[in-house]
């Protein structure tokens, strides 16, 4: 399944308006058509506002497992990490080394993805 971002009728339009783009301009960013700033900047809009990442999607991070820990950690770059309490089920963000935000406990599959995606994107913009 090829990636795109699903969100509602009504977003779709907002973003429309918010770029004074059309609405082809939209469904080629929501449908990874289109790699432009403009396109990359709708489709984390559109994430913002609820959208959610379904078809292909692979982080780039190196992925590493603590068995004795019971954590797996996985790198965007030498600042930005997720780190999973395999035990707990919590999972944090990590940028230089200080937790960003809050403590994610018991996300669904398409939540951590979701925190995935948001985290390359983070890790990237710095």
């Amino acid at each position: 399944m090829k990636k795109q971002i699903f969100t509602d009728t009504e977003t779709k339009e907002f973003l429309a308006k918010a770029f004074r783009c059309s609405k082809m301009t939209v469904w080629r960013a929501l449908n990874y058509e289109r790699d432009t700033d403009q396109a990359r900047r709708i489709r984390a809009l559109a994430l913002q506002r609820g959208g959610q990442i379904v078809g292909g999607y692979i982080p780039d991070c190196e992925t590493s497992y603590d068995n004795a820990e019971k954590t797996m950690t996985q790198h965007f770059g030498k600042r930005v990490m997720i780190i999973a309490d395999r035990k707990s089920g919590e999972v944090s963000v990590m940028i230089d080394g200080k937790r960003k935000g809050e403590v994610y406990k018991g996300l669904s599959i398409a939540e951590f993805m979701q925190l995935q995606h948001e985290t390359e994107q983070i890790a990237r913009s710095l």
